[in-house]
């Protein structure tokens, strides 16, 4: 366990302009990689969201119905539902299992749920980061409001 003094917060008065600047530049670094990731998640819970949707309507639809199948976003095939019944999901790393359609909607509910916890998590960090980021820039402004005022 680190010592008792490295876990205290540094008063940022104390810090120099240079390392103001630099930590200016981590929070932006750090704000930056956490927009991407939240961006990231909203788009993984948009996929989840869709697919859900895409499961609820072979659900509803009988065998032998032709559909229009998307190999890949903007290619498709035309074919006919075999089996309304059952679905394979790919629950990742290259696994597959196949689940009955209610069942796989249910797994994707709670995976879209997983998804926005994770990121009002993210987003909750993000606050957190910005505020910081602008108590920097207003200690800095100050450091050099006062470095002028001396010269």
């Amino acid at each position: 366990m680190p010592p008792k003094e490295a876990l205290e917060p540094v008063k940022l008065e104390s810090l120099s302009a240079q390392q103001l600047i630099d930590l200016r530049q981590n929070l932006n670094n750090e704000i930056q990689r956490l927009a991407d990731g939240a961006g990231a998640l909203m788009r993984a819970a948009n996929t989840f969201t869709n697919t859900k949707k895409s499961v609820e309507q072979l659900a509803a639809s009988k065998a032998g119905q032709p559909i229009m199948m998307p190999l890949t976003s903007s290619l498709y095939v035309s074919g006919e539902v075999a089996d309304v019944e059952k679905v394979l999901v790919d629950i990742g790393t290259g696994y597959y299992v196949e689940m009955a359609t209610d069942v796989a909607a249910k797994y994707y509910d709670r995976r879209v749920k997983t998804l926005h916890e994770n990121i009002n998590t993210v987003q909750s960090t993000l606050r957190e980061r910005n505020n910081m980021l602008m108590h920097v820039q207003a200690v800095l402004q100050e450091k050099a409001a006062a470095a002028s005022a001396r010269s």
